[in-house]
């Protein structure tokens, strides 16, 4: 039987909005887009065809990223998306390799269908698994590795390279790659290529969440082999059947520009990647891997602090951050940088005041 447990990170979050903090380092994805002269152009005939609107988003889909339409299954979010892979494809006394830290609801998902092996993406090791550790897993004969890229919570990239050399090992062992995407678009250099495009042992999971700022719309998708994408797409269709007209539409028009998009994100991570870095050279007590993409960073706190106790006493200055325990790493925490520089610094200065005081 599935077990279900609540989500600490959602529990954490009401906690920061029922706090009403002033300044978020809490909120990773990119400012929505309402309000930008571009977004507003955008116009549809509306509809309550649901099939036709879905049929649109894959044609959206299947165009950005060069795959016929039958790789492809639309979800309510790439959250949504892993939940509906794990529930259709594991069974209990599967085993599953699951990274740590990652983001917390895709290891929980894991636990509550199968059993779960830890997969290492230590801040020691620029947070890449190690070849040894994945094979280990597999050996002992996982048939999933779930992993993030960028990676959750650091914004650490697995290069294409990299990538193609785990989805070879798993395809090996008949396991296959889940990999939660949602901010691979969002690196700083050269973009990896999606899981999806290394093999038929791998699926990718994105949304229209990070990089397009459009949570409200619920929206995710998973691209894989097709016997995957059916199965994943049937389980949605019988559990909650189509998705809502007007956010398919509109998630269309977010993919199709979604160049754009990023361009719009990397200008954010320009504006406030200096003020991260001259910060953690200043602020001694914390240690900071600078993320390869993203507008995140995990930040190492002093020895023996209380991630937990460090994000009270900041919520008591108005500033939020995410406990790194909700990911997996207690002693750490995550801080976003998608606000205004001047939000940003005074963030950070409120993380120096808050160690002085502990």
């Amino acid at each position: 039987m599935i077990s279900f447990c609540s989500d600490p990170l959602e529990e954490w979050a009401l906690h920061c909005q029922e706090r009403k903090a002033r300044i978020s380092l809490d909120s990773s994805g990119a400012v929505p887009p309402f309000g930008d002269a571009s977004w507003k152009e955008v116009s549809f005939a509306p509809s309550n065809d649901e099939a036709g609107a879905e049929a649109r988003l894959k044609e959206e889909l299947a165009r950005a990223y060069h795959v016929d339409e039958d790789m492809i299954a639309l979800t309510q979010g790439a959250q949504h998306a892993t939940f509906l892979y794990f529930i259709t494809h594991l069974r209990p006394g599967d085993l599953a390799g699951v990274e740590n830290p990652t983001f917390m609801p895709i290891r929980r998902q894991a636990g509550s269908v199968c059993e779960v092996r830890t997969i290492d993406r230590s801040p020691a090791a620029s947070y890449r698994p190690s070849e040894e550790q994945l094979e280990d897993v597999l050996a002992k004969g996982a048939k999933a590795l779930a992993l993030t890229n960028l990676h959750n919570p650091s914004g650490a990239a697995l290069d294409t390279e990299r990538m193609a050399r785990i989805v070879e090992q798993a395809g090996r062992k008949g396991a296959t790659v889940l990999c939660d995407e949602v901010y691979r678009e969002m690196a700083y250099g050269q973009v990896p290529k999606g899981a999806y495009e290394l093999g038929e042992s791998a699926v990718s999971v994105s949304s229209v969440t990070k990089l397009n700022g459009l949570r409200g719309l619920r929206i995710g998708w998973l691209i894989g082999p097709p016997a995957i994408a059916r199965r994943v797409e049937a389980a949605r269709l019988y559990t909650s059947y189509r998705l809502p007209p007007l956010s398919c539409h509109y998630a269309a028009e977010a993919v199709k520009r979604r160049e754009w998009f990023r361009e719009r994100a990397l200008r954010t991570a320009s504006e406030n990647l200096p003020a991260l870095r001259e910060w953690a050279e200043r602020e001694d007590r914390v240690a900071c891997r600078m993320p390869d993409g993203a507008l995140m960073a995990h930040i190492r706190l002093p020895p023996g602090t209380d991630d937990l106790e460090l994000g009270e006493r900041l919520l008591d200055r108005g500033v939020a951050v995410g406990p790194g325990r909700y990911w997996g790493a207690p002693g750490t925490i995550r801080a976003t940088f998608s606000c205004s520089r001047a939000d940003l610094e005074a963030g950070l200065e409120a993380i120096s005041a808050a160690l002085d005081a502990l």
